[in-house]
């Protein structure tokens, strides 16, 4: 199986190279700056940046048109903005070549809920959200065909080293689930 990375609005860093050594499969990473590798800043740098940059649209149109380009199996785990990105474009594409998506922390998907999913989807969601009730989002994926829900005891951001957020502990247990995957 093969299998594309959707960056946060991070983009391409040292920390999400690091996961692609530890996955040791085929990857293409997605991200919102044109593969360049980004450097140390804050959070509120990259969300400025993403918006400026690429935005939520553009970011599944881009999406869209590797999955709807794919010419072998392939599994799509996504991370936030690229999380979200994928639940869009997964409903877009009529690629059976894409066979399931995992989305990390997709703060984004509260206001994409009417979408219904095309391939299997599992969603890991932080425990809390500044933005929305994590608990009535997950109820409503979850009653969806093809989709599981878990909610972690971890943040928004928790597998990204550059977050305030990160949590080694959570990072290893799911390195270790991608990999089973």
């Amino acid at each position: 199986m093969n299998y594309i990375i959707v960056s946060d609005i991070y983009g391409l860093t040292a920390p999400l190279m690091r996961l692609l050594d530890i996955m040791q499969a085929n990857t293409e990473v997605i991200d919102p700056y044109k593969g360049e590798l980004q450097p140390l800043d804050s959070e509120k740098y990259y969300y400025n940046k993403f918006i400026n940059d690429c935005g939520h649209d553009n970011y599944v149109a881009k999406l869209l048109n590797v999955f709807n380009n794919l010419t072998e199996p392939t599994a799509c785990i996504g991370f936030s903005a690229g999380a979200s990105a994928a639940w869009r474009a997964q409903l877009l594409t009529g690629n059976p070549h894409l066979k399931k998506l995992i989305g990390f922390y997709p703060s984004q998907i509260r206001n994409h809920l009417d979408i219904a999913a095309k391939v299997p989807c599992t969603f890991i969601f932080p425990h809390t959200e500044m933005h929305f009730n994590v608990d009535e989002v997950i109820s409503t994926l979850a009653s969806k065909s093809q989709v599981t829900c878990n909610k972690t005891p971890f943040l928004h951001g928790f597998m990204n080293a550059y977050s305030t957020n990160y949590n080694v502990k959570a990072y290893d247990e799911y390195c270790a689930l991608i990999k089973s995957t």
